[in-house]
């Protein structure tokens, strides 16, 4: 996908979140403004709006003929760059290889496995290096680490520090600002996923990731925005070791996110916090769990 394209779909989807709050700028240049693109492309925005009969046409004043739904929006599959793509796929290969700690990872397989280059797979492993989660062997292959309490202890403390930092900033943002659109998009699909969790238990590790890559952001952070993924990826490749209560546990970890959401919305910076605190706690508390299998 072009870069283009892909800067299309993603302004397009933000100005859908944009419009769940109402914000609905009445020129083109506060369109381009909104969406931090130029004239042209908030045109083709409109354009497209207009084709999906969301909007009479691309003119101004702008008059809706619908509210957006769910298959308005581009999938993500679609708007990924090539690391988040790469996180994705990673993410769901060990969810369905499982291969165990200690196994060796080929760059030249994953590179197949995944259509990328052999640079573009080295390059994500080593992001990957530098949290532990996987160590560098001669001929350009990789061995799965396990994880001792000690780490986990640490990676908790520091995604405690992180998470809490960028709560404390959410409540800075505009309310106007495509953020909070974005926020109720998420609640949307939480609630979705909560009354299908017997059927799609699985699918809480890839929402569980975009909910707290969508707070972190918040904070404008490039640390912290770099810390995220892996620490997904971490985190769930050890989740899945625990089988005990994985319906039950992932629905649990549904309603925390559901919590911090409603809170967060409600302008409840305190409340909000604490649902956080709450949530971390329990996910260490997997984690932990998750390293005691044996």
């Amino acid at each position: 996908m072009a870069r283009s394209d892909r800067k299309f779909k993603t302004s397009f989807n933000t100005w859908l979140e944009s419009v769940l709050i109402g914000n609905v700028p009445c020129t083109i240049s506060g369109v381009a403004r909104l969406l931090g693109v130029s004239r042209t492309l908030a045109r083709h925005v409109l354009a497209r709006a207009a084709e999906l009969n969301l909007i009479s046409d691309a003119g101004f004043p702008i008059v809706f003929l619908r509210q957006p739904t769910k298959s308005d929006y581009f999938a993500l599959c679609e708007i990924r760059s090539l690391e988040e793509r790469l996180e994705a796929d990673f993410m769901m290969w060990l969810k369905d290889a499982q291969p165990a700690p200690g196994s060796r990872l080929s760059e030249a397989a994953l590179a197949r496995r995944f259509g990328v280059s052999n640079t573009a797979i080295r390059e994500f492993l080593i992001g990957l290096s530098r949290f532990g989660f996987i160590r560098k062997e001669p001929q350009r292959s990789w061995i799965l680490e396990g994880f001792t309490e000690q780490y986990a202890l640490e990676l908790h403390d520091v995604r405690q520090l992180f998470e809490c930092r960028a709560m404390q900033a959410i409540f800075d943002i505009p309310k106007a600002d495509p953020f909070w659109g974005k926020l109720m998009r998420l609640r949307q699909e939480h609630v979705q996923l909560s009354g299908e969790i017997e059927a799609r238990f699985t699918d809480f590790s890839e929402l569980d990731t975009r909910f707290h890559r969508t707070l972190n952001a918040a904070a404008g952070n490039r640390f912290m925005d770099d810390f995220q993924d892996p620490i997904a990826l971490i985190f769930h490749f050890h989740y899945r070791w625990c089988k005990k209560n994985q319906v039950e546990r992932n629905g649990f970890a549904v309603q925390e996110h559901l919590a911090i959401i409603d809170a967060i919305l409600g302008r409840d910076q305190d409340g909000a916090i604490a649902a956080l605190q709450s949530h971390l706690e329990t996910a260490h508390q997997t984690f932990v769990t998750s390293l005691q299998r044996d």
